[in-house]
């Protein structure tokens, strides 16, 4: 009976492990896709393998594209063998299929170029009660991607924030530190100082992790200036650091 009892703790353990870890890379590639320096394709299938042959021949074509709209010097079948040598994978489950996700950054493809890599990440409304509020809403074009940034340490950590529930332990332990100069909801936003903002979906998400100098503001992950408008339908946190 103990035995049998070891074997089934063994079981459970094993599944919260596995479910911990698809969470994870489910993280991961949501990350991904809302970079805007990588392309990535995906594929559903019961055989991993065929999973992934898919999924690459979809990122193929994507890369093809992208390559035409860059007018790029480089051919394009140049330019998908260096994506298929640079590609990541990426491999989680959805009940009885394999997910297979691979992507690549763009820059080991080839030089972006100045035109606007930002992309509008709009999210589909949510029909619940208790669905986050909808304050930050613009039809504004994309900026373009400009100059780039270096993250301080303080921002590496804010990068570890990827849920709306997660900002407000973030916050406390800022006030409690002493390094909290003010914060708030988008709504009461300092129109010229600086500050930090977590954007976040309906589903609690966080978007965007953008830093606002004066009226110009960074994304944090594609580390390229971006806009809170870009992100239709979300919410965001704003605040100081000391």
């Amino acid at each position: 009976m103990k035995r049998l009892h070891l074997v089934l703790l063994l079981c459970v353990m094993g599944f919260i492990e596995i479910h911990a870890q698809s969470q994870e890379m489910a993280k991961k590639i949501s990350t991904i896709k809302r970079d805007t320096t990588y392309l990535y394709a995906e594929a559903t299938m019961k055989d991993l393998n065929e999973a992934f042959i898919g999924a690459k021949a979809i990122l193929e074509i994507k890369v093809g594209d992208w390559i035409r709209s860059q007018k790029a010097n480089e051919g394009v079948e140049v330019c998908i063998a260096k994506a298929k040598e640079h590609c990541f994978e990426v491999q989680t489950r959805r009940g009885d299929y394999y997910r297979a996700f691979v992507y690549v950054k763009k820059s080991d493809i080839m030089p972006v170029s100045d035109k606007s890599e930002v992309v509008v990440f709009q999210v589909a409304p949510q029909e619940t009660e208790e669905s986050l509020p909808n304050d930050v809403v613009s039809e504004e074009a994309p900026v373009e991607a400009r100059a780039e940034i270096t993250l301080t340490p303080d921002e590496q950590q804010m990068k570890s924030i990827t849920s709306f529930y997660d900002i407000e332990p973030y916050i406390k332990d800022l006030k409690s530190k002493d390094r909290l100069i003010s914060y708030g909801k988008y709504a009461t936003m300092p129109t010229d100082g600086n500050c930090h903002i977590f954007v976040y979906d309906q589903q609690g998400n966080i978007s965007a992790l953008l830093r606002k100098c004066a009226s110009t503001q960074y994304n944090l992950n594609t580390l390229k200036e971006d806009n809170i408008k870009n992100y239709k339908n979300c919410g965001a946190i704003w605040f100081q650091l000391k």
